[in-house]
């Protein structure tokens, strides 16, 4: 038999010749022998035979179908199945839209570095010239050896693989060419970037219509692209291992290189992993790894690509030997503990946005396949200080059961620079992927306060105005809009040493609660809640927080992120700007899809933002003793400790940065924290200043701001100094009596919900 191919009007006619004279020397009665590659002899029986001549006459016309548009002379089954192949044939479009393949999205911080990769296929995409030569010639050479002289089908191939098929050793060849390979799984890429799995089906479903399909669009590719383009097309697309795709992602994976670095060995290895990802992967079956690549490695030295030495020496090296791993970690689980929950945040926002599709599903298909560059507004330094300063102070998974919390961002844009919490990212034991400083909801305490400033110089009062010790408010001491606000007698309680008169900026230095509730009645009550609302500070329904006297004192909650935000406003003259963690979008050309900026509204008059701003500098900087930033930098801040030290705060800002950092349980926020061991160091109780300012807040803000100019603060008048009245300061925390609570741990009016934060 004898495979001829005739040029005439045609690219490649396959025909048969020489049947009546096929040459069969003696054997054993019963079976004949059939002429295979290299002599080896395969054995088939007379009616295997007779369906062999019969299939290859079907091939030929098949092929002769394809590659000159006429059908050969042929007879019986073969006639029947080329005249139904040219048929199916005719109706199948000329062309293809081969669409960009899946392509991981990288997330990175403001330096550049990769924070996260998001990918359903982990894959790659790289140019040719990126691609090692010897890894194109290593699949050519398993694949497809005369993939450089036939034009997208080739007729010895199919010839081969008949014949192989119908032995009796169970062996199974295939015959489609590398052009072939690339068009099967582009067709079934674009069904799956499409959401559509019939396309995809239809692209690997094992039929005539299919075979057909990949032929013809296989001619039109060698048509429309050079054969190198073909190749690294194949090499980007191709799958290496179950949800690896592409020389580039495989390379990494397996020794961490990239592709243009591979040696012989390694070219072989992965050129042998295409045929079964699954069987030969070497992470699971290096056995059957190193004899794919030696396999490979043989069939390379076979044709000429690599010399007998160097097969030698790359088959003398064990595959377990040349493996150095990089398994990533697809999402934000990747992004290790440090960064995971800024870049959960991130994401978030990425889904939230209309810009990156109309529906959230369009949305994170367009994240897991896109090939987008996502730059965040993430600053390295700030967060390793942030991470560091949490998480020494209570590591993960103390003894102490306690969570931690820190978010900071840059008061005149919103940019989040940092995110960061002491607990592990997952969803094992002992992990959590809940975001406290984003997605938290905990009492306030004290740091609500600063909205009852607000309103105190919004209504065109003083901070040098003395506020009498009054203690108790009997029901109508509080007043909306001139209506009395009806609620039962109460009795504010302070920590000892706290009683007497304080002006404004004492009553803020030492967190005074009788002067804060003392103020609130002086004002229009209704209207510090607004404040706070238009601070974006409300009930987590998006409506005000409930004007009750309680809430003065922080009974009302919020997230961190949500605080530094409202904290933000007051240096930033009363212009409050959304938090964002996305500065830009790039697809794979890239294209901006969409870039990051400031969106700030003037949420409360600038005078009085700086009077806030002003007073909170004042009392930091004269009562707050523990809390304190190198080089004398100045900062506006309040602290805050809620009910047995159950949640504890400090809020505050420099001109250039806004942190809020809190500590307690994340998930049962009511906890007490009381008579407890962190870090190995025992606490009869916690307090915002003396405990989170001076161990997390004033740490990280000091690296944070090492080497930035120290911008002058907000210095407003706020009235004329009067003579001062008696302040005592308050005496160590120990000292604090335990505030009452009701059996069903509400707050009720005479409670004091701010135990205070041990402002000495």
């Amino acid at each position: 038999m004898k495979l001829g191919l005739s040029q005439s009007n045609c690219p490649l006619v396959l025909g048969i010749q020489g049947i009546a004279r096929l040459p069969l020397p003696f054997i054993a009665p019963g079976t004949y022998p059939v002429p295979m590659a290299q002599s080896h002899t395969r054995f088939v029986r007379p009616a295997q035979l007779v369906a062999l001549l019969l299939s290859f006459l079907a091939a030929s016309a098949l092929i002769g179908v394809v590659s000159a548009g006429v059908l050969v002379p042929a007879v019986g089954t073969g006639a029947i199945t080329a005249k139904a192949g040219m048929e199916i044939f005719d109706e199948i479009p000329t062309d293809i839209q081969v669409v960009s393949p899946a392509t991981e999205s990288t997330m990175l911080d403001t330096n550049g570095q990769v924070i996260a990769r998001f990918y359903d296929k982990q894959r790659i995409v790289i140019p040719s010239d990126k691609i090692a030569p010897v890894m194109k010639k290593a699949i050519v050479a398993i694949e497809d050896r005369r993939f450089f002289e036939h034009h997208g089908v080739d007729p010895t191939g199919i010839a081969r693989a008949m014949v192989n098929n119908l032995g009796d050793d169970g062996g199974k060849q295939g015959a489609s060419t590398i052009t072939q390979q690339y068009v099967r799984n582009a067709l079934a890429e674009k069904g799956y970037m499409e959401g559509d799995a019939d396309q995809v089906e239809a692209a690997t479903e094992q039929t005539t219509e299919r075979k057909l399909r990949e032929i013809k669009y296989a001619l039109a590719f060698e048509k429309q692209m050079d054969k190198d383009q073909i190749l690294s097309g194949y090499l980007n697309i191709a799958p290496f291992g179950p949800i690896t795709y592409g020389v580039e992602a495989a390379s990494r994976l397996y020794f961490s290189k990239s592709a243009n670095e591979l040696t012989i060995g390694e070219a072989a290895l992965l050129a042998g992993l295409v045929q079964s990802p699954v069987q030969y992967n070497p992470l699971q079956h290096p056995e059957a790894a190193q004899e794919r690549r030696n396999t490979v490695l043989s069939v390379m030295a076979d044709q000429g690509v690599i010399t007998e030495a160097e097969e030698a020496e790359a088959k003398a090296v064990n595959v377990s030997d040349m493996l150095h791993p990089t398994q990533i970690r697809e999402g934000c689980s990747g992004a290790g503990d440090e960064n995971a929950y800024f870049c959960s945040y991130a994401v978030r926002q990425f889904l939230a946005d209309s810009a990156f599709g109309k529906t959230s599903i369009e949305r994170e298909r367009l994240l897991k396949t896109g090939g987008l560059t996502i730059r965040t507004t993430l600053d390295p330094k700030k967060q390793h200080a942030a991470y560091e300063s949490l998480t020494k102070t209570i590591p993960s998974n103390d003894a102490s059961g306690l969570d931690d919390a820190l978010v900071s961002l840059v008061p005149q844009t919103g940019e989040v620079v940092a995110m960061a919490q002491n607990t592990v990212y997952g969803v094992g034991e002992d992990e959590t992927m809940s975001n406290y400083s984003a997605d938290g909801s905990f009492q306030v305490g004290s740091t609500f306060k600063v909205f009852v400033l607000a309103e105190w110089y919004k209504e065109g009062r003083s901070g040098y105005e003395t506020i009498d010790g009054r203690t108790n408010f009997p029901n109508g001491s509080f007043k909306c809009d001139g209506e009395p606000v009806h609620t039962e007698s109460w009795n504010v309680v302070d920590l000892a040493g706290k009683d007497g008169a304080f002006n404004v900026i004492g009553a803020t230095g030492l967190s005074v609660n009788h002067s804060f509730v003392n103020m609130a009645s002086k004002l229009n009550f209704c209207n510090i809640f607004q404040v706070a609302a238009d601070m974006g500070i409300d009930d987590g329904n998006g409506e005000p927080i409930l004007a009750v006297p309680g809430n003065i004192l922080g009974s009302s909650s919020a997230s961190p992120l949500n605080m530094a935000r409202a904290f933000a406003t007051f240096v930033n003259d009363g212009k409050m700007c959304q938090p964002y963690s996305i500065a830009k979008v790039t697809d794979r050309q890239e294209n901006v899809l969409k870039e990051g900026s400031a969106n700030c509204k003037q949420v409360i008059d600038s005078q009085v933002a700086q009077k806030v701003a002003t007073t909170l500098t004042k009392s930091a900087s004269q009562y707050y003793t523990a809390t304190r930033l190198s080089g004398g930098r100045q900062f506006a801040a309040k602290s805050g400790t809620t009910d047995y030290s159950a949640n504890t705060w400090l809020t505050g800002s420099t001109a250039e940065l806004t942190t809020a950092a809190w500590v307690g349980h994340g998930n049962a926020s009511t906890t007490p924290v009381q008579n407890v061991r962190i870090n190995g160091r025992y606490y009869s109780q916690i307090f915002g200043e003396t405990f989170v300012g001076q161990n997390i807040w004033a740490p990280y803000m000091s690296t944070a701001l090492e080497g930035t100019p120290n911008q002058p603060m907000p210095n407003a008048n706020i009235g004329t100094p009067q003579a001062a009245p008696r302040q005592t300061q308050a005496p160590t925390p120990s000292a604090a009596p335990a505030p009452q609570q009701n059996p069903q741990g509400q707050q009720q009016p005479g409670d004091n919900n701010d135990d205070d934060d041990g402002d000495e």
